[in-house]
């Protein structure tokens, strides 16, 4: 039989294995759990602003402070209102010869360089044309033509077929012998022309039938 010996002054030792950490959501039932999650969070955002402010100085071509603009939009303004745009933010406009435009009325401005949203330094050109209007068509020569291909050029030049006159011509029916304005006029787009077309042949001269003379007569009765 084994018997057990008391030594005094002996203590019992637990192990000593390191301890484990307090569980979060154990934790939160005392009240450190509030502060933790708010510390994550903290973390996580201020990594995320980090990172977002290093990506856009790294991509983006524009630095934080600059006192460069984007080219403004000038086309279709009024040259008044154009000039005094681009005084506003700094840059300075030159005004080119006018030009003709399909859609822009006369006096706007209807071609830009640069164009709208580049970006450019302070007080740098701008150079701009005013438009002239929709540009002028010349009548084409469609005298000789028949009146449907007559109609097909005229369409083809950007103007409409207005009235259609017969005469009466030499030339086959149903041919242009004239058109109003003339050939070589010009006129707006989607402006009218005229066509006169022959109808009949001019009647030809009249036959005179021949006449018959008879010989002086001799003096002799008739039998």
């Amino acid at each position: 039989m084994r018997v057990r010996r008391h030594v005094p002054g002996a203590e019992r030792r637990e192990p000593s294995w390191p301890a484990q950490p307090a569980d979060p959501i154990l934790d939160s039932a005392s009240g450190g759990g509030g502060r933790w999650w708010v510390r994550g969070a903290l973390i996580v955002l201020a990594t995320f602003g980090v990172g977002y402010a290093i990506a856009t100085v790294w991509l983006s071509p524009v630095p934080f402070f600059s006192s460069d603009h984007a080219a403004p939009r000038l086309l279709d303004l009024p040259v008044a209102e154009a000039e005094a745009r681009l005084a506003e933010l700094g840059f300075r406009g030159r005004a080119g010869a006018a030009r003709s435009h399909p859609t822009i009325a006369a006096g706007r401005v209807a071609w830009q360089d640069p164009p709208s949203g580049m970006v450019l330094a302070p007080n740098a050109v701008i150079a701009y044309a005013p438009s002239s209007g929709r540009a002028s068509i010349p009548v084409p020569d469609v005298i000789g033509f028949n009146r449907l291909h007559a109609e097909r050029v005229l369409a083809a030049a950007g103007l409409r077929t207005g009235s259609v006159d017969t005469v009466t011509a030499d030339p086959d029916p149903d041919v242009v012998v004239a058109t109003r304005p003339a050939p070589g006029t010009a006129r707006d787009p989607g402006g009218t022309v005229d066509l006169m077309v022959s109808g009949r042949p001019r009647p030809g001269p009249v036959p005179i039938p021949a006449l018959q003379v008879a010989p002086l007569g001799t003096g002799a009765p008739r039998p």
